[in-house]
């Protein structure tokens, strides 16, 4: 599943960031990466989704949302 269809409040892995190389860096800086654990704390269907990993809240935009590949805990 992709991180755009995964429920709110539920507890889930990054499985694949699926973004590319440009902004590689910058997601695993945040703490977007494989093995990663989350969870979904907002969804807007304009701006993507807001994930709390690691005690931190951060917004993925729309297009990465789609793309980034997750699996529930």
């Amino acid at each position: 599943m992709n991180l755009s269809e995964c429920p709110l409040r539920t507890r889930a892995r990054i499985v694949d960031p699926a973004v590319s190389d440009k902004y590689l860096l910058r997601f695993q800086e945040l703490g977007i990466r494989p093995g990663a654990d989350f969870t979904a704390v907002n969804r807007s269907l304009i701006s993507g989704v807001v994930i709390n990993i690691g005690g931190t809240r951060i917004a993925v935009d729309r297009g990465s949302a789609r793309k980034m590949e997750v699996e529930i805990l």
